[in-house]
């Protein structure tokens, strides 16, 4: 009975609802549903066309941790009243080439609004298309993607759209990734735009640079290492276009980073003057408290976060790598070569004097290069005879760890280079006097990337050496 009841009176109030009058909709809803949809549509248009220069656009094609799917990629994005869809990219899809392609977009109105870009445009459809992704496997062993490519999408839920037009956030209608949009500032063209942000990326966190750097989130520390795809297994023909293309394993400070490995990648962007750090995922601070995205202070040389004041990125001290690839006996797999022509004047003119040394008994002076030999640190000296052949002068140095960098201690020679440091005074300088003594380590570039390092003397400030770390290809 009461079952009976129940369902009788949702009956009876069903029936009330469906039969209002006209007059009493148009109370609850003063336009139609087809109108407002209509109306939705038209809002989500015009504030794709309020950017007047186009979009920056932070795709994420998923959410995957590997290498070339939970990448982010750059793409700018230019929308015009005629619904026609301009998209530049310069990526590893490219060839390390800028393309760009115009197609269609349209703001669907599908359980809310949608961006589609709704005809095929060869920059935002190679992250959907069903293809085999050309650079990854090798020679021998290919890998078949044909059946879902990359796997992103080009249909993309409008999540937020702020009537002041300073971003938009989208989200993949099949995938759920979110990417932001900002606006390219006007005048600035997309070639100069994508150089710019390749370069800064490769300057701070280049592909080569074995070093890692600390993520700062209030009293913990981690570390940040940058991890590139392993060239054994794709085409080692685009690994220097790959140097955009690492995702950072995030982990605790003393921890081990392949037990307690989080990826997350990131990609930089540049508003007016200041270059934006924005990981895909939010790191968690505390409570409801999260950072997602950093500004570069160029002051501090940090990427500070803009949600937390004490969450930042620094880079790796300078001094700790320079001993760790000596004294941990790197330098198996690194050589430390001196720049011979940009050290502090008094440096470079005592090289330049060495190098006339060599030249007045008709020989060429070359590198000057830090590595291990016989198991002992030698400063190898590279030269040329006056016949063209390449010969070799070895001179010995122990190490020991400062406060800020690191001490070397002449220890002699390998055979008969004594006799040519008798005949040349400036070589012997270098070897004998300017070389053995306390270094205090600084970044040279980028303290995120610590390719090369500057020695200055803590007795002489005005003695200062430039480092240049290469991998050891013997």
């Amino acid at each position: 009975m009461n079952k009976i009841f129940t369902i009788a009176l949702l009956a009876a109030t069903a029936l009330a609802y469906t039969s209002c009058s006209p007059s009493e909709e148009d109370d609850i809803f003063d336009k139609s549903a087809a109108e407002r949809l209509n109306e939705a549509s038209d809002l989500y248009s015009s504030r794709l066309l309020a950017a007047p220069n186009g979009w920056v656009m932070q795709l994420y094609p998923t959410n995957e941790d590997s290498w070339p799917y939970g990448n982010g990629y750059i793409l700018l994005c230019k929308f015009n009243k005629d619904h026609s869809v301009k998209v530049t990219m310069n990526n590893v899809f490219t060839g390390g080439k800028e393309m760009e392609d115009t197609s269609l977009w349209e703001v669907l109105t599908d359980n809310g609004p949608v961006l589609s870009f709704n005809s095929h445009n060869d920059c935002m459809h190679t992250f959907s298309d069903p293809n085999d992704i050309y650079f990854t496997g090798t020679s021998d062993i290919s890998n078949d993607e044909s059946g879902e490519g990359v796997g992103g999408d080009y249909e993309f839920i409008i999540v937020d759209a702020p009537e002041d037009g300073s971003y938009m956030m989208l989200k993949g209608k099949k995938r759920g990734t979110y990417n932001m949009l900002t606006p390219l500032e006007e005048g600035t063209e997309a070639t100069d735009y994508l150089n710019l942000l390749s370069i800064f990326r490769m300057l701070h966190f280049s592909v080569n640079a074995p070093n890692f750097n600390v993520l700062n989130v209030r009293d913990k520390r981690f570390k940040m290492k940058m991890q590139y795809p392993n060239t054994d297994t794709y085409n080692t023909s685009y690994v220097g276009k790959m140097a955009e293309m690492g995702i950072p394993n995030i982990y605790p400070f003393d921890g081990d980073e392949i037990i307690n490995q989080d990826f997350n990648p990131f990609l930089i962007t540049k508003r007016g003057d200041n270059f934006y750090l924005r990981f895909r995922d939010k790191i968690a601070i505390e409570d409801d408290l999260t950072a997602q995205e950093f500004i570069f202070d160029s002051e501090r040389n940090v990427f500070q976060s803009v949600e937390d004041e004490g969450t930042f990125i620094e880079g790796d001290n300078p001094g700790r790598f320079l001993r760790e690839t000596f004294i941990d006996d790197s330098l198996e797999h690194y050589n430390w070569r001196i720049e011979t022509n940009v050290g502090s004047e008094s440096i470079r003119n005592l090289f330049e004097t060495a190098a006339n040394e060599f030249s007045a008994r008709k020989m060429t002076l070359g590198n000057f290069t830090f590595l291990r030999r016989d198991n002992r640190y030698t400063l190898n000296v590279g030269y040329r005879t006056s016949r063209n052949a390449q010969a070799n002068l070895y001179f010995y140095y122990n190490v020991e760890q400062t406060e800020n960098g690191m001490r070397f201690i002449y220890d002699g020679f390998a055979s008969t280079e004594g006799n040519v440091l008798a005949q040349m005074p400036a070589l012997k300088q270098i070897i004998e006097e300017v070389i053995p003594q306390s270094f205090d380590a600084s970044s040279f570039l980028s303290p995120f990337n610590l390719l090369q390092i500057r020695l200055t003397a803590a007795s002489d400030p005005e003695t200062r050496l430039i480092l240049n770390l290469s991998k050891n290809t013997k």
